[in-house]
């Protein structure tokens, strides 16, 4: 990410909203009141962008982003969103058909949007986005597994029922995404918290697009016990596989929500 700010001096409106909100103190106000980094701390920088997004007039420009490349800011209805994570259901059962190359493109594009600690450019995103592809990896997956001797019990489990026709552990989904960390890169404290927000994300607008989703613990045991599978994946040099999560259409429909017993939860005033 190219980071340096160029300020329309006709546009600006010398708020210094930029300056304020500038999460390491990179920026200041010259003596023409145009902000520009502070000598030295440019290299700060984190590229969170908020100088960007922040200002009213979209004067400010980073690196080569403009703002008239930008969505206005929105946050729809709150009720919406409630509803939706009050609907939310693991799903395990799929439809046989593809996940639409549309709906894929939309996923995609809302993954750089997930925040990382620090903005760090961290994770890596592996997309199984067609059935064949997961047949390959189902079928890879139960071979090895009856070749080897030192695999979970409830795997020879699952590779008998796979057998009759159930596929325990990829619940015949026909996608998958796994995300990877690379750990050079990523600020101290946030190795776990990374990866799991961007999923949380990405399960969220999943739903929101018709889509069905499962955390699969078992799909990422087979991905790590089993070298064929991880090859599959295609993770970067430097990068280690933190999580997957099945997705594909649904072939249940939940009528209503769940009445789940409350947390434990101190409102301190």
């Amino acid at each position: 990410m190219q980071r340096s700010i160029t300020v329309d001096q006709e546009r600006c409106c010398h708020c210094g909203l930029c300056v304020k909100d500038c999460v390491v103190n990179a920026l200041q106000l010259n003596e023409g009141e145009v902000p520009r980094y502070v000598q030295g701390k440019e290299e700060n920088c984190v590229g969170c962008q908020h100088c960007f997004a922040i200002c009213p007039t979209g004067a400010l420009s980073f690196g080569n982003k403009r703002s008239q490349d930008s969505l206005q800011v929105g946050y729809g209805k709150s009720d919406d969103l409630l509803r939706l994570i009050q609907s939310r259901r693991s799903i395990r059962f799929y439809k046989k058909e593809d996940v639409g190359q549309d709906i894929l493109n939309n996923l995609v594009s809302m993954l750089p949007y997930a925040p990382t600690g620090g903005n760090a450019d961290n994770l890596h995103f592996s997309i199984v986005s067609t059935r064949e592809k997961m047949d390959e990896i189902r079928a890879i997956s139960y071979q090895k597994i009856g070749e080897s001797k030192d695999m979970p019990q409830v795997f020879y489990q699952a590779r008998e029922a796979f057998a009759a026709g159930n596929d325990m552990i990829f619940r015949n989904a026909p996608a998958m995404i796994a995300v990877a960390l690379n750990l050079e890169r990523t600020i101290p404290g946030c190795e776990i918290a990374d990866p799991i927000i961007a999923l949380s994300y990405f399960e969220l607008y999943a739903q929101s697009l018709g889509l069905g989703t499962l955390w699969c613990d078992w799909a990422l045991m087979i991905a790590k016990k089993i070298p064929e599978i991880y090859a599959k994946l295609q993770i970067p040099e430097k990068y280690t596989l933190q999580y997957i999560i099945l997705f594909g259409l649904p072939a249940v429909r939940y009528s209503r929500t769940i009445q789940p017993e409350m947390f434990s939860v101190n409102l301190i005033r």
